[in-house]
């Protein structure tokens, strides 16, 4: 059986948590890279949103037809999350 870690409520994923269960609507800009991510905390967004063709155009400047790797859809996503304190949702879907 495996157990649910506790999250504290400062971690970016409890606030996300939160926010969703709160009923009311997160707001989360869509961002194609860490830069856009720190604009959109900068603009007072609770949460981002990394879009998977956001990604795949900042980084290869073609469209998210499956180019990029699942590694380096999840160093795109860790980046991201490195360069804000408010959650990233990551669209790695195919990656």
């Amino acid at each position: 059986m495996t157990e649910t870690p506790i999250l504290s409520p400062q971690t970016p994923a409890a606030r996300l948590r939160a926010a969703i269960n709160s009923g009311q609507l997160v707001a989360a800009p869509g961002a194609p890279d860490s830069l856009a991510a720190r604009l959109v905390q900068q603009a007072g967004f609770p949460a981002v949103y990394m879009t998977g063709f956001g990604a795949t155009a900042a980084r290869l400047g073609a469209p998210d037809i499956g180019l990029l790797t699942l590694s380096e859809m999840a160093d795109h996503a860790r980046n991201m999350v490195r360069a804000v304190e408010i959650p990233v949702i990551a669209d790695a879907d195919t990656g």
